[in-house]
């Protein structure tokens, strides 16, 4: 029996360990990038296993970062998956107060994180 070949380029693996699932964001967490961070989380998700995302690296943020992030703290309730964010970022806190969103995210705490 013949395996099957696939044509295409081969997608990229998400930015993660998975023995440690921590996914760093990209820097500029923006509309033009968001469809790349959603495919990383979409397939993080599907392993079912525990993810933490690592805000640390957000140095610019707009509604559509936010709103996938919102987004994702409603995964675990939703669908079971442990879903954590960590880190600070500045950007992103100002993002959330601009739109009257502080406390939105669940964050770990400082000792959780470490």
């Amino acid at each position: 029996m013949s395996k099957k070949q696939t044509s295409g380029p081969v997608p990229e693996a998400p930015k993660v360990d998975l023995i440690d699932p921590v996914l760093y964001l990209e820097p500029n967490l923006e509309i033009q990038n968001i469809e790349e961070v959603r495919r990383d989380l979409v397939e993080m998700l599907a392993r079912a296993l525990p993810v933490t995302v690592d805000v640390s690296t957000i140095a610019s943020i707009d509604t559509a970062g936010v709103q996938l992030l919102l987004a994702l703290n409603k995964v675990e309730p939703q669908h079971g998956v442990s879903v954590e964010f960590r880190g600070e970022s500045a950007a992103l806190s100002n993002a959330l107060a601009a739109l009257g969103l502080q406390g939105a995210l669940t964050m770990a705490s400082s000792h959780d994180a470490r």
